[in-house]
């Protein structure tokens, strides 16, 4: 008799976990049209921050998070690739505290799998996702200001980049990172004030091995300003020509190449001292404008390598005011390697100078300026 009440107890016990599970259930049930109605709600605002050239596939609502799958941006008219953004997968973390207050804050936005094209214009403009930041500041000042969103950090995963660089010529050179790791942030919106942590790294692929890039530092998109160190290893040559070379010098049959380079940019004005390394140097046959490559003398170069080893150790100082407009970074970049060529290899820089301001169009007074900043020569 006295067991009765034992064998009773998980009997009630195991109909009140019943009627619970019962009970969730129907909740879970009730709450799954709202659910969906928020994800839809969730969907068609997310269109709408992206704007109108972008497309969004399945929006998943999270504890904490948003997950957003099959996120395509399309470019605009002149755009030299179809998207500026795609991505298999979007997860965003903003700070719902944030929803309360004059700022609107999202923890971080990790791309997966992503696709990303970069535009430098002719003019040296770097142009990213045009349709979303150059958008957002459009609205912001039309609308008298008001709008503040701030992203910690956006991180791309396994991602691709593609940089387009239209300052070189008429078409602009495309040149392809993969495998990319990216973290970048805090970001202000729409004013982008304030220091961003940028660390990158990715892979160039080539044969018979893939090149490497590193970047890491910091920029402030609003005033320019910036501290970057960019290391390449191993990269083919033959995907750096246009910074390398003019039109009208002799190739690169084959090549790799390391560099070393820390800019900085402060109160407008560009500091970046750095170190360029040519392996397994192998030009094409023929000439070029006078015989030159890298604005040298091409036997001077072929000279060089026979007897170094297939390989030229160069170093090199870019600077100059970036709102100068006879300031140009690509003309700046050829006469700094041209004059670090010929230290290296021991060429008149009085020859040097004359082949290479007639290569750049700027002329003898623009070349003599750099072999001045280089040896001090008050000539």
């Amino acid at each position: 008799m006295s067991e009765s009440p034992n064998i009773a107890a998980p009997s009630a016990a195991r109909r009140r976990g019943r009627g619970l599970l019962i009970a969730v259930i129907v909740i879970l049930i009730l709450l799954l049209p709202a659910w969906q109605g928020a994800a839809f709600a969730l969907k068609r605002q997310v269109l709408a921050a992206l704007g109108p050239e972008a497309t969004v596939g399945r929006v998943h609502i999270g504890l904490g998070s948003v997950l957003v799958e099959g996120v395509s941006i399309a470019a605009p008219k002149g755009w030299p690739s179809a998207q500026t953004l795609r991505a298999e997968r979007l997860r965003v973390e903003p700070d719902l505290r944030s929803l309360f207050s004059g700022q609107y804050r999202v923890g971080q936005i990790t791309i997966e799998q992503g696709y990303l094209s970069l535009l430098r214009s002719r003019e040296g403009k770097l142009r990213l996702l045009p349709s979303l930041l150059e958008r957002a500041r459009e609205k912001d000042q039309a609308s008298g200001g008001g709008f503040a969103l701030r992203i910690d950090a956006i991180e791309l995963k396994d991602s691709e980049v593609d940089f387009y660089d239209g300052s070189l010529g008429r078409k602009p050179v495309n040149l392809r990172l993969e495998a990319l790791q990216a973290r970048f942030g805090p970001l202000q919106l729409p004013e982008l004030q304030g220091r961003s942590e940028l660390q990158v790294e990715a892979l160039v692929r080539s044969k018979p091995r893939d090149g490497t890039i590193k970047l890491e530092g910091w920029l402030e998109l609003a005033t320019q300003e910036s501290d970057v160190k960019l290391t390449l290893r191993e990269i083919d040559m033959k995907q750096l020509e246009p910074y390398l070379l003019k039109a009208s010098e002799a190739g690169v049959e084959r090549g790799r190449l390391d560099l070393d380079l820390h800019s900085k940019v402060k109160q407008r004005r560009l500091t970046a001292p750095g170190r360029l390394l040519l392996r397994d140097l192998k030009l094409r046959s023929g000439g070029g404008f006078g015989g030159t490559f890298m604005g040298v003398s091409r036997g001077a170069v072929v000279g060089a390598l026979k007897s170094g080893g297939d390989r030229i150790d160069l170093s090199f100082t870019l600077e100059g005011n970036i709102d100068n407009p006879q300031f140009s970074l690509n003309e700046t970049l050829s006469v700094k390697l041209a004059v670090g060529m010929a230290q290296s290899l021991g060429v008149g820089v009085a020859d040097m100078v004359k082949s290479v301001g007639s290569a750049t169009g700027r002329g003898l007074g623009a070349v003599g300026g750099a072999v001045k900043d280089l040896f001090g020569s008050d000539d």
